[in-house]
């Protein structure tokens, strides 16, 4: 009877597919570009004065609704994105993000009006930036990051 399970194993191996090999693809990201971006929704988090806002941005790679990033940042960071932007291309007009409004009442109270205004200055700050195949390096960077 040995034998005979012996003979199973060995057929089973025979057919069994070949093992999947994952492949490290991290720098195939310098092949690829940004061709889509969505700001998306916001979470707040904290619940008192120290509360910050945290935003979904949906990257598509080369249109393939497969190789989407889904990142949450701050403004802040998307702030030090762009002030790398200046640095980097100190001749270039980089567009302008949302101003900050520190003394709004709208902000204090992250009036839903305020969050869609500046989720619209968002997109369109995160749309010009990283559909600019100049600055894909520092794309990388903010994506990766």
């Amino acid at each position: 009877m040995s034998g005979k399970r012996r003979n199973t194993i060995t057929q089973l191996n025979s057919i069994l597919p070949v093992p999947i090999e994952l492949e490290n693809h991290a720098d195939d990201l310098s092949t690829s570009h940004v061709t889509d971006v969505l700001v998306g929704d916001y979470h707040l988090i904290g619940e008192n004065a120290s509360s910050y806002v945290v935003w979904t941005i949906k990257v598509t790679i080369n249109d393939s609704s497969y190789s989407s990033i889904v990142l949450y940042k701050r403004y802040s960071e998307i702030e030090e994105l762009r002030s790398k932007l200046v640095s980097v291309y100190p001749r270039e007009s980089i567009p302008l993000l949302p101003p900050k409004n520190a003394f709004s009442i709208s902000r204090i109270t992250m009036n839903e009006t305020w969050l869609e205004e500046r989720r619209r200055g968002l997109q369109w700050f995160l749309t010009s930036v990283l559909l600019n195949p100049r600055y894909q390096t520092e794309v990388r960077e903010f994506l990766l990051s």
